[in-house]
């Protein structure tokens, strides 16, 4: 009598053609559940930086203006708040010919947090000095607003999406 060697359908312990994950579909919705936001979190985190755009989108509420020299143009310098109760403020000047009052025609050329002292002064024509500072931080800055931007967190700096923006980006020192 001779054995039937072949296994029966129902007594086939494993299909070792199967893919894991057909073969443990449990453990593979647990693994897919878990780890995709945790991917999805780290590449925003990593690329939120180089995306990042230097707009506040008409956010916030307007501080002070000050007309340049020439009355050319006009410096606009805004305050934006984040976080609710626990948060901060954002400080945001804009740029802006005199004659154009329209909003959306201004150029951000200044980011950083609010820390306590603010001022906008004018040293020519094309160039504005902004202080903010307070006793523990100075982002204070004197830019020509043809050709640089600051960005306090530096993010705008190593955007691929504001390079055309500007000629220089400045950012504080890490």
């Amino acid at each position: 009598m001779t054995k039937d060697r072949t296994p029966r359908p129902d007594s086939s312990p494993i299909n070792a053609h199967q893919s894991w994950v057909l073969r443990h579909p449990n453990t593979s919705i647990f693994i897919a559940l878990f780890m995709l936001p945790i991917v999805a979190l780290t590449l925003f985190f990593t690329l939120r930086p180089y995306l990042s755009t230097f707009d506040r989108s008409g956010e916030g509420d307007l501080n002070s203006s000050m007309s340049s020299p020439n009355g050319e143009y006009t410096a606009e310098l805004y305050g934006v708040p984040y976080g609710g109760a626990a948060g901060g403020v954002t400080i945001w000047v804009d740029v802006r010919k005199t004659a154009d009052t329209s909003a959306s025609n201004a150029k951000s050329i200044y980011r950083a947090e609010f820390h306590g002292g603010n001022h906008l002064e004018w040293e020519s024509d094309n160039t504005l000095r902004i202080e903010n500072w307070s006793e523990y931080s100075n982002e204070t800055v004197t830019l020509n607003i043809d050709e640089e931007i600051y960005d306090g967190w530096g993010w705008a700096c190593s955007s691929l999406r504001t390079k055309d923006q500007y000629v220089r980006c400045l950012a504080p020192e890490s």
